[in-house]
């Protein structure tokens, strides 16, 4: 967003005063200039978002572009394979585990040490290499979870949070620094993770993907009329929710499927 400033002087902020999310959700709050927001009407299908939705997640498989990976929605019976793939940014798809089988990291890990380790003591040898399956085991399931508990979580609370302010936008919700600091992580961070992620299922150009985030931050700020902008945030939100929540369930799926594989390994 930095780049859309208009330039002018910024607001004097008192970080103490209440805030709501319909004074957060002012061009002027960010000091925006709506000549920087100009997309054809033509266009406004960049920013709609159900079809974001569509190709964020619960999408089928065979359908899913780059980046995305797939996980048994049917968490009652595995035996039933009900596959959904979720977009992931180039990111999370190289932090997470690739297939629900985790066979494969062991294997890498304890094909090393027995490469490494003398023939003589084959005992030995085997269970260092077990140990070494196990080690990269664990340190795969702890960057997973650590993904999870630091990013996934953090983005459902805020996301919640701007949910729940815009069912009532003129309520204050607290300090001016909450409300700046979890507005500014939403278009930071969560937005642009989203749009990184549509970048690569939709195979934008970078023109698409700067029309995309033009028409989406326009309806967002200044199509004001009977507050339309905080019916399309609110929107918004929910689709973002339901994103994160899938991905938080892909996570689940690989973290159970690697401990699984170590409950084995350490049989």
């Amino acid at each position: 967003m930095s780049e859309k400033l208009s330039g002018q002087e910024a607001p004097k902020i008192n970080l103490n005063a209440p805030n709501s999310l319909s004074r957060a959700l002012k061009p002027e709050y960010w000091s925006l200039d709506e000549a920087s927001f100009e997309a054809p009407q033509a266009n406004l299908e960049y920013a709609d978002p159900s079809r974001f939705a569509r190709n964020l997640h619960d999408m089928e498989p065979s359908e899913a572009g780059k980046f995305s990976l797939s996980y048994n929605r049917d968490h009652i019976d595995p035996r039933q394979q009900k596959l959904i793939s979720v977009a992931l940014t180039p990111g999370e798809y190289n932090l997470l585990l690739r297939s629900n089988n985790p066979k494969s990291i062991a294997r890498v890990a304890m094909s090393r040490t027995i490469a490494s380790k003398p023939i003589f003591d084959v005992d030995k040898r085997n269970e260092d290499a077990r140990r070494s399956g196990v080690h990269a085991l664990e340190n795969k399931l702890h960057v997973m979870e650590t993904y999870k508990e630091e990013t996934i979580d953090n983005d459902l609370r805020i996301i919640n949070r701007m949910i729940e302010a815009s069912k009532y936008p003129g309520l204050s919700r607290g300090k001016e620094t909450t409300m700046r600091t979890d507005l500014s992580w939403i278009m930071d961070h969560v937005l642009e993770n989203m749009f990184d992620a549509l970048k690569y299922q939709k195979n934008w150009s970078k023109e698409q993907l700067d029309l995309a985030k033009t028409t989406t931050y326009r309806r967002m700020f200044f199509e004001r009329a009977k507050n339309q902008h905080i019916g399309y945030f609110k929107e918004l939100m929910q689709v973002n929710r339901a994103y994160t929540l899938r991905k938080k369930a892909l996570i689940n799926d690989r973290g159970s499927s690697i401990r699984r594989e170590l409950d084995k390994l350490n049989g």
